[in-house]
């Protein structure tokens, strides 16, 4: 009866360290990975007929995120007006859970800069934009992305917004 106790303990021991693994083990952080970076405009600029666009780009993946082009387009005023579109590489590596800045430079066109002269002399307040588009992964292909928010001007700073 004693061996029989003995075995029992055992057992019911041997039981509980593996209910206790397979709980860890299922309670464990799942890596995320092929989710589209989080694309925000930070700063706008136009100068010379040429407009500068500051773009950060958040890595919500816990892997790097190896980003070889992108093809976007920023529309304001409900999507009726298209402020520029751009289409290219970058090539740029973003951290597992981290952000960059990334800058592109295109030419203005007539519509962008009466909206943003409109913008920067007061005669509008804020301009509603949709940024709409997507980076192609050398890992997970092409990933979509779309943020909307407001353009304001820079206070001291005439030419930029954000």
């Amino acid at each position: 009866m004693t061996t029989e106790k003995v075995n029992f303990r055992k057992l019911l021991g041997l039981s509980l360290l593996l209910l206790t693994v397979l709980l860890c083990t299922a309670c464990g952080s799942n890596i995320i990975r092929g989710e589209p970076p989080i694309v925000r405009m930070t700063e706008l600029s136009h100068q010379e007929n040429n407009i500068n666009l500051q773009l950060s780009m958040r890595n919500l993946n816990g892997v790097d995120l190896d980003v070889t082009g992108i093809d976007f387009t920023l529309s304001v005023n409900d999507n009726e007006d298209e402020l520029f579109g751009y289409k290219g590489p970058i090539n740029t590596n973003i951290v597992a859970n981290g952000t960059e800045t990334w800058s592109v430079d295109v030419v203005e066109s007539e519509t962008s800069r009466v909206l943003l002269d409109s913008l920067e002399n007061g005669d509008i307040k804020s301009l509603p934009y949709t940024l709409k588009g997507s980076v192609q992964s050398k890992d997970d292909g092409k990933l979509r992305f779309e943020y909307e928010g407001h353009i304001y001007p820079l206070p001291g700073k005439p030419g930029h917004f954000r």
